[in-house]
């Protein structure tokens, strides 16, 4: 029971914040640094994503005598990499994206429903990137005892 007691305690807090001028100024700035990040995330990905179909093309041009003889993926499978991986780099920015327009809404609207919105994108984006950088760290860690592997058994 106690148990329970503190679990609801972290939840809500006894009091909550309020903002003030000082912060909502904070919070605006931190909103248009946002989307200004955001508008880049979105050139970006859409360069990478047309980067991946220009490839995917370009590579099928290509004859079989261009390609290295060990290479380890088709054109088109290195190509779908290559795109999907431009569409994972484009949540975070999504998530990104709506913490500052629902952000600049807020504070231009007086509004707490936008508020709260906004900071529920902004949580999202954390937690993406928190999986995705604990994702990443698990996997350089698997790659780098594979790799010593090798190298201890290759002498």
């Amino acid at each position: 029971m106690e148990e329970q007691k503190n679990i609801s305690s972290l939840e809500t807090p006894a009091e909550i914040p309020q903002l003030t001028s000082k912060s909502v100024i904070y919070l605006l700035k931190a909103a248009k640094w946002g989307k200004f990040l955001a508008i880049l995330g979105f050139i970006v990905s859409g360069l990478l994503i047309a980067g991946g179909i220009i490839m995917s093309f370009v590579l099928n041009m290509v004859s079989e005598e261009m390609f290295p003889l060990n290479m380890p993926f088709s054109p088109k499978i290195l190509s779908l990499i290559y795109i999907i991986i431009a569409g994972i780099f484009l949540i975070p920015v999504i998530f990104l994206n709506s913490f500052s327009n629902n952000a600049i809404k807020a504070v231009n609207l007086s509004s707490t429903e936008k508020m709260t919105t906004s900071l529920k994108s902004l949580k999202n984006l954390f937690v993406f990137v928190g999986i995705s950088t604990v994702v990443l760290l698990a996997l350089y860690t698997i790659i780098l005892i594979a790799v010593g592997t090798a190298a201890f058994f290759s002498f």
